[in-house]
């Protein structure tokens, strides 16, 4: 914080505030309306020489906003906003202040006061929401905010009481179901846990964090076949959970570096939004064109839009740039697999596997590959190679007793059956009928 003319810091009585008060007191902790603001605060100067020419430009007009207009509290938001963007939270945090003294009683500049703070005082960021919830008891982000710095915090029951008022709000909201729910399954009450968690995955199909819940739950129930579906979405689906919070997205939109505009896009996927993020993306790859990590994430679009040309054409522009990017050549084999291109495939998962030799998707793949030429032998050790790093794999378990009872191995492909029925994975009833006509199931 930069020291500004007088005895006292700008913003100091605010923070020594939001340490004494609780939060259902922190209403009171900034200035009141009418209470005359500092004019002698500089307007933040970050150093941005290691910054993308773009970001510096952006951060230079902002800045020009304010010295144009020192007493508008638009202007020092526009710039909070920009700093935030850009990673900028503590010089963003000074211009939100500045905001919320000269626009008193405007929620906006506490709550992105307290999206600024959440990762580095959280205890202020308390303080902000606190203020934005009592401007505007109606904003359902706000209440949010507040219930997830309380579960942090270990104060589970004032968290819950938080996120029962973001669904007076907003009763669609699928973090509140995520943060009830989760709150519910720490308690033990698994049932009521429940009906929250699949109601927020209804609201939230596509959101990571909520089936990852979701698998804990049916874990802790005994349910392993719905633990290992749920497990296997969280971890396809991006890891986040959309939310309706306009205020916020009007940082976001801010961003002009290349990770901001990342950022965005990977919101916009999560948000099912893929015209939206395919367009990012494009603007992204003229900022940085060739970079390797923009290309991947972009193949992965294009995968999850079923668009396998296009995908194989980013992932194989990735491994021009990175030809080590093991993700970027699995990804590869598995669209040209798609395509048909089963040889050009099956050369691009060996070699991703000289660089990681347990790669789970890669094996898993190759198995498949190998047991639809009948090369069983090559097929049962990549599915051994994914099952020695992943047990669990149901799928890989029944595929693998396929290609063992072709091997005449039956005893041990009644093992995998097992497995995979226990997993929720059983082969085919005619499958079945053969092994057992070959060996029968052992008691």
């Amino acid at each position: 914080m930069l020291p500004a003319a007088g005895s006292r810091k700008p913003g100091s009585a605010p923070r020594i505030l939001a340490a004494a008060l609780s939060v259902a007191a922190v209403s009171g902790a900034l200035a009141q309306p009418g209470q005359p603001p500092e004019m002698s605060l500089p307007i933040p100067n970050p150093d941005t020489r290691a910054m993308e020419p773009q970001v510096r430009e952006k951060i230079a007009w902002a800045r020009g906003l304010v010295a144009g207009d020192p007493r508008s509290a638009d202007a020092w938001g526009a710039l909070g906003r920009t700093l935030q963007a850009h990673g900028l939270e503590p010089e963003a945090d000074e211009a939100y202040l500045r905001a919320e003294e000269f626009g008193p009683a405007d929620f906006r500049w506490p709550y992105l006061r307290a999206t600024a703070l959440r990762n580095i005082r959280p205890e202020d960021a308390l303080a902000a929401a606190g203020r934005a919830m009592e401007w505007n008891p109606g904003y359902a982000p706000a209440h949010l905010m507040a219930a997830e710095l309380l579960e942090s915090a270990g104060r589970a029951e004032a968290a819950m009481d938080r996120y029962r008022q973001a669904l007076e709000t907003a009763p669609d909201s699928a973090p509140a179901e995520l943060g009830i729910g989760r709150l519910l399954l720490r308690r033990g009450e698994l049932e009521a846990a429940r009906e929250r968690l699949e109601r927020a995955a209804a609201i939230a199909p596509r959101a990571g964090p909520v089936h990852a819940s979701l698998a804990r739950l049916y874990a802790r129930q005994g349910d392993t076949v719905a633990a290992r579906r749920a497990a296997e979405a969280a971890r396809d689906l991006p890891d986040l959970v959309p939310v309706d919070d306009p205020v916020l997205a009007e940082v976001w939109d801010e961003a002009v570096s290349a990770r901001g505009y990342q950022q965005r896009a990977l919101r916009a996927e999560a948000a099912g939004d893929f015209e939206a993020a395919e367009a990012l993306y494009d603007h992204l790859l003229g900022l940085q064109p060739g970079d390797p990590d923009i290309l991947y994430n972009f193949g992965n679009l294009y995968v999850r839009t079923r668009r396998f040309g296009e995908a194989a054409e980013r992932y194989e522009e990735a491994l021009e740039a990175r030809p080590e990017h093991v993700a970027a050549r699995v990804n590869l084999g598995s669209a040209l697999l798609m395509l048909g291109r089963r040889d050009e495939a099956t050369d691009h998962l060996l070699r991703a596997l000289e660089d990681d030799p347990t790669d789970p998707d890669a094996n898993r793949t190759l198995g498949g590959l190998f047991a639809y030429r009948g090369d069983n032998e090559a097929a049962i050790r990549h599915y051994r190679a994914v099952l020695a790093r992943d047990p669990q794999d149901g799928p890989v378990h029944r595929d693998l007793a396929i290609v063992l009872a072709a091997e005449g191995e039956f005893a041990a492909a009644w093992e995998h059956v097992e497995a995979a029925e226990r997993l929720g994975s059983p082969p085919t009833a005619d499958f079945l009928l053969r092994l057992q006509a070959a060996l029968p199931r052992p008691r």
